[in-house]
């Protein structure tokens, strides 16, 4: 998942998604979008609710992109 954010927040969302048990990475980076995060989930439900509770829900995210994978 790609992910843009306020300018200065990318921290506060590494150390925020880094307690989501269903993230396996994440990292800060520079260019179009200021975080990137790997997530495994069981299901599509699973991986919804996180994106819809878990990272829509932190205040300094502006938007996401979604890549998924099999």
């Amino acid at each position: 998942m790609l992910i843009n954010c306020d300018l200065g927040k990318e921290q506060q969302i590494v150390k925020s998604l880094q307690k989501v048990h269903v993230v396996k990475d994440v990292q800060a980076t520079h260019g179009v979008y200021d975080v990137v995060v790997k997530i495994e989930t069981r299901t599509e439900k699973e991986l919804n609710e996180t994106i819809r509770l878990k990272i829509l829900g932190l205040k300094p995210v502006q938007s996401v992109l979604t890549l998924e994978t099999a």
